[in-house]
């Protein structure tokens, strides 16, 4: 039998642009920071909804509301299934507020046309674009 457990990803828009976030990996490397939208594991007894605005809130410092689901995914990693819903997402509040913890670098609003030069992976970005984000 194998573990499963549930993440969440939201992808933060305003107007015309989406929110990207910097997140240190590992100091080990070369460049040890990747962009990467809003992310978390699913907390057991939690519901995908509660902790998508869970980890708005321990990520920028602000509230957010659930637009809507963009797509969900499945995938292996060892013997241990992840299960994954993306939401799109609006920002409540204003980034001035934005308190960031100490694993992420820094945030930028891009453009959807720019993902694909700070969005490493290209599962989310096949994603994303099936999603027609």
């Amino acid at each position: 039998m194998h573990d499963m457990f549930l993440r969440v990803k939201g992808i933060a828009k305003k107007e015309d642009k989406y929110l990207v976030l910097k997140r240190w990996m590992d100091d080990r490397i070369p460049d040890p920071f990747v962009w990467e939208f809003i992310d978390g594991v699913v907390n057991p007894g939690e519901g995908p909804d509660d902790a998508m605005l869970r980890l708005v809130n321990e990520t920028v410092g602000v509230s957010g509301r659930i637009e809507r689901i963009l797509y969900t995914w499945s995938q292996m990693l060892g013997d241990t299934q992840c299960v994954g819903i993306a939401y799109l997402l609006s920002i409540e509040g204003d980034e001035s507020q934005f308190v960031l913890p100490e694993e992420l670098g820094e945030w930028e609003w891009i453009p959807r046309e720019r993902f694909e030069y700070y969005i490493e992976n290209r599962n989310v970005l096949k994603n994303l674009e099936s999603a027609q984000l």
